[in-house]
């Protein structure tokens, strides 16, 4: 795409998502009560109204796991204009988590999927397959992707953050891929000015068609979606060196809260920490 246009489709997304976002809105009343005590993770931090209300570790580095996967989505989507756009599945796609047991979205060989399904894929069920077509199409070739996702990185002023693939698995190392809450935050403001990632992030499940007519259901892994109210999103992950990570945010009125946690010790914990988190913020 050329630069006039990529920077069109930057400035029309980001005027298209201001209400949402609200980063550039005064901060509401504050929150009434103590923080709630006892959140199990290694780092955490919350924003509200683009105002950070809350941090413990928000600026240690840490491995983030599939919250990766929000990067990966933005360089995407940054290029790509037309998501109906099809992919050929590859098996170096089907087979590339394999080493790493990674979650897949069990994409068919030889299938035909669009842009924006694959997305789906990468962003709800956490496929590292939907992530590799993904990468290798807009690299072009997986080094040359990651390339993009560190120069979008450095864009954003995310200064202690880095990439060492698009997925989040553990490799080369189990730290080689980091980040930390403060720096997450900023970027989860920023993905969730695009559309697709709001209408991916907020879906609780979605079933999409192929070329070759074949269906896909893709659930997302997070477990607020559903049953937190104003809940917008965004992406779960998960490695034995990252622990459990989860990034959030929920929208009421006025108000809307993006938060952070790294390093919880249970899958189940960080939902129910989160929830804390965010009564806490909307209790003013």
């Amino acid at each position: 795409m050329a630069g006039g246009a990529v920077r069109k489709l930057i400035v029309s997304v980001v005027v298209g998502a201001a209400v949402l976002v609200g980063t550039g809105a005064p901060a509401q009343a504050a929150p009434k009560g103590p923080r709630p005590t006892a959140i199990k993770a290694k780092a955490v931090a919350l924003n509200l109204n683009g105002k950070t209300i809350w941090g413990e570790n928000a600026n240690a580095k840490r491995p983030i796991a599939s919250l990766t996967k929000v990067m990966t989505a933005i360089v995407v989507l940054r290029q790509e204009t037309n998501l109906g756009r099809t992919l050929k599945i590859k098996k170096k796609y089907t087979t590339y988590g394999d080493k790493w047991n990674a979650s897949e979205a069990g994409l068919v060989i030889g299938d035909k999927v669009k842009v924006r399904d694959l997305l789906y894929g990468a962003l709800l069920e956490s496929g590292a397959d939907a992530t590799a077509a993904l990468a290798d199409a807009y690299g072009p070739g997986y080094k040359n992707f990651v390339s993009k996702m560190n120069a979008n990185a450095k864009r954003l002023g995310l200064k202690k953050t880095h990439y060492a693939n698009f997925d989040g698995l553990p490799y080369p190392s189990q730290t080689s891929t980091y980040s930390t809450a403060a720096e997450q935050i900023k970027l989860a403001e920023y993905a969730l000015r695009f559309p697709t990632i709001q209408k991916a992030a907020a879906a609780k499940k979605v079933t999409i068609r192929t070329a070759k007519n074949r269906s896909y259901t893709f659930k997302n892994t997070n477990r607020l979606i559903g049953k937190y109210p104003g809940v917008l999103g965004i992406k779960t992950g998960y490695t034995n060196g990252a622990g459990y990570c989860f990034m959030f945010a929920a929208k009421r009125g006025k108000r809307t809260q993006i938060g952070i946690i790294l390093g919880s010790p249970t899958e189940k914990r960080r939902f129910y920490d989160a929830k804390r988190m965010l009564d806490w913020g909307f209790s003013g």
